[in-house]
C-alpha cells in the first residue's frame, strides 16, 4: 500500500513538473504606425536579451509566447524607431504605434523590403524639406515620379514613369492613369480623373507611391498614390504661420484630441497668393476632419470630411522665344487676364471606414464615401461650369493561415464608384480656314451635357510565404467600366456657325431630341504575379510582372461636335520588373533600385482636322527605364551634439520611345492614309536623365538644415521631337530651429529659399502631336504656347509654429 502512495506522489509530481516546464506566458497584440493607424506587416516582437521572438502578421497582429515570464517586449520595424514596452497585465491585447525614424531613411523611405513592388514613402519629414505647402516639392525626389502645377498652388498632374495617357488637351490639366485616396476615400473619380486643387498638402502625414499596376487599387498602369492624415496620440492645439515671396500668406489652425480609445484631428487652413505674373493670384480655404475610434478589441472606425474653396487665377502659358526671354506675360497671358481666367473648385469630402476583427487571421475593411464639387472655370476663350458628384464604397476581407512550412495570406474584395456631371460652356475660336463651323469671324462651340461614369472591379492578391523567406505573390482584378452622356446644345450655336447642319436642331432654330448614349466598356481582367527573396529582414531582390489598363475619358469619345466614337479602346499595358532594396553597413546605407519594361497599347492621342477635335489610338509605346534611390546614415546619434547628418540621392533614367505610332488625321476608321509615322521617336514628356541629391542635418540644441539640388534634363514635347524645354538645375535650402519648450510648449521656426541660382525653368508643360495647334494665340494657333513658367529669380519664405500639448 505504501509502495502505491508512493508512485502516485511520484507521478503527480511528475505532472505537476510537467505542466510548469509547459507553461507558456502569452501576449497578443497589434503592431501600427503612429502616423497613419495602419498596420505594420512583419514588424518584429521579441523578449529582450533572449531569443523569444515572433514577428506581425499582414494586419499587423502578433502572439508572443515565452515558456519564462517576461515584463517587457521590444518591437522593430524597418524605417521605424524601436520600441521597448513594458508589459503588465498579459491578458490584455496591447496595440503599438511606432514612430517613423527621424534619422532612419526620411527620405523615400524603403519601407517595402517585403513587398515585390517598388513601394516609396514620404514621411512628415520629406513633406516638410521645404515650405510643407507644395506635394510636388518632396514628390519630385522620388525616383521615377514627376509632378507639374498649371498654377503655382493648383492644377497638378503626377506623371509615374513616364506614363502620359492620352495626350491631348484633356491630360494637360489634370491627373490620369492612376488611382489617388485620402484616408482610403477615393480623389480619382469614376471617369479617371484625379484633380488635386481641393487637396489640403500641408495637412499630410504620409504618402505611399505604388509604381505601376497593381490590383488592389484598381490596375492603373501608372499604379497608385495614397495619402494619409496623421495619426492623433496627444492633445494639443496648434498655430502655423508661414509668408513668402510675391505675397504668399497662410495659416494652419490644428486641434488634437486623443483619449484611451479615440483620436480627432481638425485643421482650417487659409492661404492667399499675390502672384508674380498677371492675373497669377490665389486664394485657398481648407476644414479638414479625421476621426479614429476604437469601439473594441476588435473594431476601429476611422471618418475622414473635408470642405474646401479654391480660387487659381490662369495666367496663361506661352511660347518658347518669350519664355527664354523671361517675357513672362506675353500676348497670349493677356486673352487670359482679360477674361479673368480661373479655376474656382468648392468641394466636400466624406467617408468612413470599419475595421473588424472576426477571429485570429480573418478581417474585413470596408469604405463608404462621397465626393461632390462645382467647377467655375473661365480661359482665354470661353468658360465652363460644372457640377460632380460621385459616390461609391470599398470592402475587402483579408484572411492569414500560418503554419509551420506554408503561411498564406490574402485578400479578396469588391469596388464601386460613380460619378454624375452636369457640364455646361462656350469654347469661342478665331477664325479656321475650311472649318465646318466658323464663320469669316471665328465661332463657339458650345456644351450643355449631362454625363455619368460608373466603375467597378472585384479583386484579389494572395501571397505564398515558403521557408528560406521566400514569398510568391498572384492576384488580379476583374474591372468593369461604363461611359453614358446625353448633350443639349442651345440653337445659339447656330447663329455663330451658320450651319445647323453638325447640331440636333433644325434650321429655324427648334430643338431636337439628342438621345443618351452609353457605352459598357467590355470587363477587362489584369493579372499579377511576383516573388521575392529576403535576406536576414534587411535586404531583398524581387520580380514582378503585372498588367494594367486606362479607359478614355467621356470628353475623350466625343469628338468637339458632340459625336460619340464607340470604336476607342482602352489604353494597356504590362509592366516587367526586377530590383533590390534594403538597408546595409548596420543600418546605415538604404537603398533602392528597380529596373523595368513598360510596353503599352492603344495609345489614345488627341487629333485635330478642320478644327474638329477628336481622339484616336495611335499605337504602341514602350518605356525601359532604371530608378536608383540611396541614403547614408553618416551621423545618427540622438545624444551627440549632431544628431544627423545624412546625404541622399536619387536618380531616374528614362528610355521611352514610340513603336509603331501613327497619326491617321481624320480618323483611321475613316481611312487608313498615315499623315505622320512618329515611330522610334521619343516619347513626350519624359526627361531622360533626372538627379536630385540633398542632405539632412541636425543638431540636439534643436538646429536643422535641409540642403536639395535637382537637375531636369531636356523634355521633348511634340510626337517629332521637333520642340522641346530645356534641361535646368535647381538649388534650394531650409533652416530653422525645432525645440521643446519647458513641459506645454514647442516652437519650429524656419526660413528657406529656392531657385537660389536663378534658373529659368517651368512648373507645367503642355504635350501633344503639335504643339502650335494648341496654343490659344490671335492668330488661330501660330504660336507654340506650351510653357507655364516658375519665377525665374529665388523665392523666400519663412514660418513660425507654436503648439501646447495639453
Amino acid at each position: 500500500m505504501k509502495t502505491i502512495k508512493r508512485i502516485l506522489s511520484a507521478s503527480a509530481a511528475l505532472i505537476i513538473s510537467l505542466q510548469f516546464a509547459n507553461a507558456q506566458y502569452t501576449v497578443k497584440g497589434t503592431v501600427k504606425d503612429n502616423e497613419t493607424s495602419q498596420p505594420i506587416p512583419g514588424a518584429a516582437v521579441s523578449v529582450p536579451h533572449t531569443t523569444i521572438a515572433t514577428s506581425a502578421d499582414a494586419q499587423g497582429m502578433f502572439t508572443l509566447q515565452s515558456p519564462a515570464n517576461f515584463d517587457s517586449i521590444s518591437i522593430t520595424s524597418i524605417g521605424y524607431a524601436a520600441q521597448t514596452i513594458a508589459v503588465g497585465d498579459k491578458s490584455q491585447s496591447i496595440t503599438v504605434m511606432l514612430k517613423v525614424s527621424s534619422n532612419e531613411l526620411s527620405e523615400a523611405q524603403v519601407l517595402g523590403i517585403k513587398k515585390a513592388q517598388t513601394v516609396n514613402t514620404l514621411t512628415q519629414a520629406d513633406l516638410n524639406r521645404t515650405s510643407g505647402l507644395k506635394l510636388q516639392d518632396a514628390l519630385n525626389d522620388v525616383p521615377g515620379v514627376d509632378m507639374q502645377a498649371r498654377t503655382q498652388w493648383g492644377g497638378q498632374r503626377i506623371t509615374i514613369r513616364g506614363y502620359i495617357p492620352n495626350v491631348g488637351l484633356s491630360m494637360n490639366f489634370n491627373g490620369l492613369g492612376y488611382q489617388m485616396y485620402i484616408d482610403n476615400i477615393p480623389v480619382t473619380d469614376a471617369t479617371g480623373m484625379t484633380v488635386m486643387d481641393d487637396i489640403d498638402f500641408s495637412t499630410l502625414g504620409k504618402v505611399e507611391i505604388y509604381k505601376g499596376p497593381t490590383p488592389l487599387y484598381g490596375s492603373y498602369i501608372a499604379g497608385a498614390v495614397n495619402l494619409y492624415t496623421p495619426v492623433v496620440n496627444e492633445t494639443s492645439i496648434q498655430e502655423q504661420a508661414i509668408g513668402g515671396s510675391y505675397g504668399l500668406f497662410r495659416t494652419n489652425t490644428t486641434i488634437n484630441v486623443a483619449g484611451t480609445n479615440s483620436g480627432i484631428y481638425i485643421n482650417y487652413g487659409h492661404q492667399t497668393y499675390g502672384g508674380f505674373r498677371m492675373n497669377d493670384n490665389s486664394l485657398k480655404d481648407f476644414i479638414t476632419f479625421a476621426g479614429q475610434f476604437k469601439p473594441s478589441s476588435k473594431q476601429s472606425v476611422s471618418t475622414f470630411i473635408s470642405y474646401s474653396h479654391s480660387v487659381e487665377h490662369l495666367a496663361g502659358e506661352i511660347d518658347s522665344a518669350a519664355f527664354y526671354k523671361r517675357n513672362i506675360d506675353s500676348v497670349n497671358n493677356s486673352f487670359y487676364a482679360l477674361n479673368t481666367s480661373m479655376v474656382e473648385i468648392e468641394s466636400f469630402r466624406a467617408g468612413v471606414t470599419d475595421k473588424f476583427q472576426f477571429c485570429k487571421g480573418f478581417s474585413n475593411q470596408s469604405t463608404l464615401f462621397t465626393t461632390s464639387n462645382t467647377l467655375n472655370q473661365p480661359f482665354a476663350h470661353g468658360f465652363t461650369k460644372d457640377i460632380n458628384l460621385s459616390f461609391g464604397g470599398r470592402t475587402a476581407f483579408m484572411y492569414e493561415n500560418v503554419s509551420d512550412k506554408l503561411t498564406v495570406d490574402g485578400t479578396l474584395g469588391f469596388s464601386f464608384e460613380k460619378t454624375n456631371q452636369m457640364i455646361q460652356g462656350d469654347f469661342i475660336l478665331p477664325f479656321i480656314a475650311n472649318s465646318p463651323f466658323t464663320s469669316s469671324t471665328g465661332g463657339m462651340i458650345p456644351s450643355d451635357a449631362q454625363n455619368y461614369a460608373m466603375n467597378y472591379a472585384i479583386f484579389t492578391n494572395w501571397n505564398f510565404k515558403l521557408p528560406s523567406q521566400i514569398t510568391f505573390t498572384l492576384g488580379g482584378s476583374l474591372n468593369f467600366q461604363e461611359f453614358g452622356t446625353q448633350n443639349y446644345y442651345t440653337s445659339a450655336f447656330s447663329q455663330y456657325t451658320g450651319n445647323p447642319g453638325f447640331l440636333p436642331f433644325t434650321s429655324n432654330g427648334v430643338y431636337l431630341n439628342y438621345p443618351q448614349f452609353t457605352k459598357p466598356f467590355a470587363p477587362v481582367f489584369t493579372p499579377s504575379a511576383s516573388v521575392i527573396k529576403v535576406f536576414s529582414d534587411n535586404v531583398s531582390v524581387y520580380a514582378s510582372v503585372s498588367e494594367g489598363y486606362s479607359p478614355a475619358l467621356i470628353s475623350e469619345m466625343t469628338n468637339s461636335l458632340g459625336k460619340v466614337d464607340s470604336a476607342l479602346k482602352p489604353e494597356s499595358a504590362m509592366q516587367y520588373e526586377i530590383g533590390t532594396k534594403g538597408t546595409v553597413m548596420n543600418h546605415k546605407l538604404s537603398y533602392q533600385l528597380a529596373l523595368f519594361d513598360m510596353d503599352i497599347t492603344n495609345r489614345l492621342i488627341q487629333e485635330n482636322n478642320n478644327g474638329i477635335s477628336f481622339y484616336t489610338n495611335a499605337g504602341e509605346q514602350r518605356n525601359i527605364g532604371a530608378e536608383l534611390y540611396l541614403a547614408f546614415n553618416a551621423i545618427n546619434n540622438k545624444d551627440g551634439a549632431i544628431t544627423m547628418l545624412r546625404p541622399w540621392i536619387s536618380y531616374t533614367y528614362s528610355n521611352f520611345k514610340y513603336v509603331d505610332f501613327k497619326v491617321y488625321g481624320a480618323s483611321k476608321s475613316g481611312g487608313d492614309t498615315v499623315l505622320n509615322d512618329y515611330s522610334g521617336n521619343k516619347a513626350v514628356g519624359v526627361a531622360p536623365n533626372v538627379f536630385n541629391l540633398g542632405i539632412d542635418f541636425a543638431t540636439k540644441a534643436g538646429f536643422y538644415v535641409n540642403v536639395k539640388f535637382q537637375y531636369v534634363d531636356k523634355v521633348p514635347v511634340t510626337f517629332d521631337n521637333g520642340s522641346s524645354a530645356e534641361a535646368y538645375s535647381l538649388l534650394g535650402a531650409k533652416i530653422g530651429y525645432m525645440k521643446k519648450i519647458g513641459t506645454h510648449f514647442s516652437v519650429d521656426a524656419f526660413v528657406g529659399a529656392d531657385n537660389l541660382t536663378n534658373s529659368t525653368y517651368y512648373t507645367f508643360l503642355f504635350y501633344g502631336a503639335n504643339i502650335k495647334s494648341l496654343a490659344q494665340t490671335p492668330d488661330g494657333g501660330s504660336g507654340d504656347g506650351y510653357i507655364l513658367p516658375a519665377p525665374f529669380l529665388s523665392t523666400y519664405y519663412g514660418g513660425l509654429t507654436l503648439k501646447y500639448t495639453f
